[in-house]
């Protein structure tokens, strides 16, 4: 088919491929340099995993000022605040509100928004990206722009147009375990706050479990029985009212203005774990709201403060820790992250740990030894965002420029809403100037990151 003919159906000079959380801040930044630009998303609403997917709370960096390497990360967390709905870390946050905060600071920016749009293909001539093949329910038509930004999570964009990239462990070929996430809601939490501390009284096991006095609530329960629920998962799978998976993977929230809401990050599935296949992510939506009501039933019978509660919200996008690598003018390593290795053109710094599901690593007998320089982090570099071997395409999100290892750090909401601010500030600054994207500073790109408000360790 020639997509040439296809019908317009919109043009920017920034095209901004999906409305998730690197996407929706690479269109704010973008937008705050005077840039015509347009988001492309499939669902209707922003924020993506954050908020179609229910991934909450934001992980800390593990630096000890904990900087978000965001100046619109501020602007999100005031506004929460201002609407009670976020907590003043900005780490906690009510999913739903951040869908509408999202949309009002890109639309006050002149961000266009077209949704219920999907990406099927693309169009490119001598290395550029000239347009998407979207369609919806006008049909199949054309997207045209002069910059991409693939924020789709999975590199759609960037694959559909011809770019390397890795996928899965290297050593199994196998991505990450993946998650339907939900939320429970009419939770007495004075009544399970009680049962907690009751629980870790008679247990002693002091892992998996807290209440606070200002009433939060955190609960975790995974393979193994140090855990202080482990006995009575335990018991409810030998009752036969759960199973061993419900168990391998078990982790709940209190959400910031939502009295009485619990947020779970689970169930998990070990099998089908491919993002990229509809017919995995269709098995996993599928099977997770059976083991969903199954866990309800399981509160209801085991733990103490769910007599009245319901569920009250399941997550329309399944929970993907990782797919797709794409390849890009640098791609960061396991040694780099190891290492603590520091860029001159870096936009993000993290010392988050290693986390990959489902595998115990030891990296003691790797022989790498961190930069004894006395910042305990690593950096990501723009050049991790500039896709190699095109002219106008930036990658963001947790499928940029990295090895799997330091992918499965660097995956988390405040390295992906960086690389999101990046690339939209890089796009602006390509534009501008009449050039490519790997032709910009990307120490540059930081300092307007910094001038905007972005806080850096």
């Amino acid at each position: 088919m020639d997509y040439s003919k296809l019908p317009v159906f919109a043009e920017a000079e920034v095209v901004v491929c999906g409305g998730g959380t690197a996407g929706s801040f690479a269109a704010k930044a973008a937008a705050d340099l005077g840039r015509d630009v347009l988001i492309v998303e499939q669902f209707g609403s922003l924020g993506g995993t954050a908020t179609n997917g229910l991934v909450l709370p934001i992980m800390h960096t593990h630096i000890p000022s904990n900087p978000q390497c965001s100046y619109i990360s501020n602007i999100v967390r005031d506004r929460l605040l201002e609407l009670g709905s976020g907590s003043e870390n900005g780490a906690n946050f009510d999913p739903l509100v951040l869908k509408v905060v999202l949309e009002e600071i890109c639309v006050e920016a002149g961000v266009k928004l077209l949704y219920h749009t999907f990406i099927a293909e693309t169009i490119v001539e001598d290395g550029k990206v000239t347009a998407l093949v979207v369609a919806n329910k006008n049909g199949l038509g054309l997207v045209k722009g002069k910059i991409f930004i693939d924020a789709t999570a999975d590199g759609d964009v960037c694959v559909r147009s011809g770019a390397e990239y890795s996928k899965g462990n290297p050593e199994t070929g196998k991505n990450q375990p993946i998650s339907l996430r939900y939320i429970v809601s009419n939770v007495d939490f004075e009544a399970f706050g009680a049962f907690i501390n009751q629980t870790l009284n008679e247990t002693k096991k002091y892992n998996g479990a807290t209440y606070t006095e200002d009433g939060k609530i955190y609960v975790a329960c995974c393979n193994g029985d140090q855990w202080t629920f482990a006995d009575i998962f335990n018991a409810a799978i030998a009752a036969g009212d759960l199973e061993p998976d419900d168990k391998a993977y078990w982790q709940g929230f209190t959400i910031t203005g939502r009295p009485s809401c619990l947020a779970f990050n689970n169930p998990e599935f070990f099998d089908e774990t491919d993002g990229t296949d509809p017919e995995h992510l269709t098995k996993t939506q599928v099977g997770g709201k059976r083991r969903i009501l199954r866990q309800l039933q399981f509160y209801k019978k085991y733990l103490k403060g769910f007599e009245n509660a319901y569920i009250s919200d399941v997550a329309a996008m399944v929970g993907i820790r990782e797919s797709r690598n794409i390849i890009t003018e640098y791609v960061l390593s396991a040694e780099d992250l190891l290492c603590r290795k520091k860029f001159d053109d870096m936009f993000c710094q993290s010392n988050y740990p290693v986390d990959i599901h489902g595998k115990q690593l030891n990296f003691s007998n790797d022989g790498i030894k961190p930069i004894d320089d006395g910042k305990i982090w690593y950096e990501i570099p723009y050049r991790s965002l500039v896709v190699k071997g095109f002219d106008n395409l930036y990658i963001t999100g947790r499928c940029l420029g990295a090895e799997f290892l330091a992918q499965s750090s660097l995956r988390v909401q405040h390295s992906v809403r960086a690389s999101g601010e990046a690339a939209g500030i890089g796009a602006a600054l390509a534009l501008e100037r009449g050039i490519t994207p790997k032709e910009v500073d990307g120490a540059e790109v930081r300092a307007i990151m910094v001038k905007n408000g972005a806080e850096f360790a």
